[in-house]
């Protein structure tokens, strides 16, 4: 069982050298008020019972794992500055946080007199009597070799399996091994690695540690209910609650898509397109390889995307495809899925602006927009039961669409969405890098390539 934070040890006992407890060394030297499931992290990770041999920590963001992880990493070298720590971050800029932290920790004159060999670097924190902090990102090469006592792995969801399979067996010859994995369950390179780790964490002998966003007292409650409004519900529980995405049956709720679906005859559900270049208009394509190629053509009126044209190709060759693309949608910028290079090529050449759609890095954020927008009501296609070919509807072209929207699914094993008849969500989706960028709006930016596993 983990430490509870009214149970904290005697520090005095255990080092007799240092009569602070956790809590207030945090308060007194951080100068922070760790949240009682910060409390129990620290005292796990500083702890050398069996039971805390290895620490898994899933929170949400801004839960204050990285800061906690820093102070308790202080504490440990305060006790004894012989410790060599291997801390293994997803990012520079997560590694960055570790060092801001640690940093006026280590240089205190009061905790650390003359300790230190030279100024401590964002990469390297060497004592005198042969302990070190050595920090490096998930794009850092030199991962094997060497030995460490404790193995640290921050924000793992975004550390490729190879560096992570590196990193293990450096532990291996000490005395007293650690491992410490701590991470956001968001959708990323190694999602489904850290999930099978937390989920079977008694089975792996992994200490878990989760603390509420209502421990945390520095968050601003306004702020999380302002990002309900910017994020899809699933997006919202994994980044704000610190939950773990339900990814099973359907990708997108049925009745929110029976909601998005409009009556083309009528102006306030679904207005006249604007006339060029008043609104935005684009187009999305997946190429199919077998079977159908799907082309969707949309425009957005202020927040709203609407669903234009809806184009299925089962027979035709690519060149007719490509020529019927030039001449009727010549004009705008197109999302294709980047894997038919070459196609994509003849595109460009054809004078077509080209953004491919980077299938492994943007499918999962993309889809959560999808997500977002049909639960905010901004995304209409035309109803597939609405035909009246005098007035020029024919909503026949988008029953393909809905049905495949509506059977997209999840593999219940590999909790990724199925490769089967999903041509029309694959446009779908292309669609929305016109809209929703995956960079400077605060939001996740997801990567789902392939890599191995550990526990596998």
């Amino acid at each position: 069982m983990p430490l509870s934070h009214t149970e904290e040890p005697d520090w005095r006992q255990i080092f007799p050298q240092v009569t602070l407890q956790l809590s207030d060394f945090a308060s007194i030297y951080a100068g922070i008020t760790p949240s009682p499931g910060q409390i129990d992290f620290m005292n796990a990770i500083v702890s050398k019972a069996p039971e805390h041999r290895q620490v898994v920590a899933k929170v949400h963001r801004k839960a204050g794992k990285t800061i906690s992880v820093a102070i308790a990493f202080a504490r440990l070298f305060k006790h004894d500055p012989t410790l060599k720590i291997f801390h293994l971050s997803g990012s520079y800029l997560q590694a960055s946080r570790l060092y801001d932290y640690f940093k006026p920790l280590v240089t205190n004159r009061e905790l650390f007199p003359d300790a230190l060999i030279g100024e401590p670097t964002r990469y390297w924190t060497k004592f005198k009597k042969g302990g070190c902090l050595e920090v490096l990102t998930a794009s850092a090469k030199s991962i094997r070799g060497g030995d460490a006592d404790i193995l640290s792995i921050d924000e793992a969801v975004l550390v490729p399996m190879n560096l992570i399979n590196a990193a293990w067996p450096l532990i291996r010859a000490s005395k007293f091994p650690k491992r410490i994995v701590t991470s956001t369950a968001s959708a990323e390179i190694n999602l489904e690695w850290f999930i099978r780790l937390w989920q079977n964490a008694s089975k792996l002998s992994f200490d878990r540690h989760e603390w509420p966003e209502s421990e945390c007292h520095w968050i601003n409650k306004e702020e999380s209910e302002l990002a309900k409004l910017m994020l899809d519900s699933q997006t919202y529980q994994i980044e704000y609650e610190g939950a773990i995405a339900e990814r099973r049956g359907t990708v997108w709720d049925n009745n929110l898509i029976n909601a998005a679906l409009v009556d083309p005859r009528k102006a306030e559900e679904y207005p006249l397109p604007a006339a060029d270049p008043l609104t935005e208009k684009w187009t999305a394509l997946d190429w199919g390889f077998i079977g159908q190629a799907v082309l969707l053509f949309c425009e957005k009126q202020a927040e709203t995307v609407y669903v234009r044209d809806c184009r299925i190709w089962s027979k035709e060759s690519y060149t007719s495809i490509k020529q019927e693309i030039k001449e009727d949608f010549g004009d705008y910028p197109i999302y294709p899925d980047s894997e038919a290079v070459a196609d994509n090529e003849d595109l460009k050449r054809m004078g077509i602006r080209v953004v491919p759609v980077i299938f492994s890095k943007e499918k999962d954020f993309l889809i959560s927009r999808v997500r977002w927008r049909l639960e905010q009501g901004l995304l209409k296609i035309p109803n597939p039961d609405i035909t009246d070919l005098a007035q020029g509807i024919d909503g026949r072209k988008y029953f393909t669409l809905v049905q495949q929207m509506k059977a997209y699914h999840y593999n219940e094993k590999t909790g990724k969405p199925e490769k089967v008849n999903d041509h029309a969500c694959d446009a779908l989706i292309c669609a929305m890098k016109h809209v929703e960028q995956t960079s400077g709006r605060g939001l996740p930016v997801t990567v789902t390539s392939k890599s191995d596993d550990l526990f596998g």
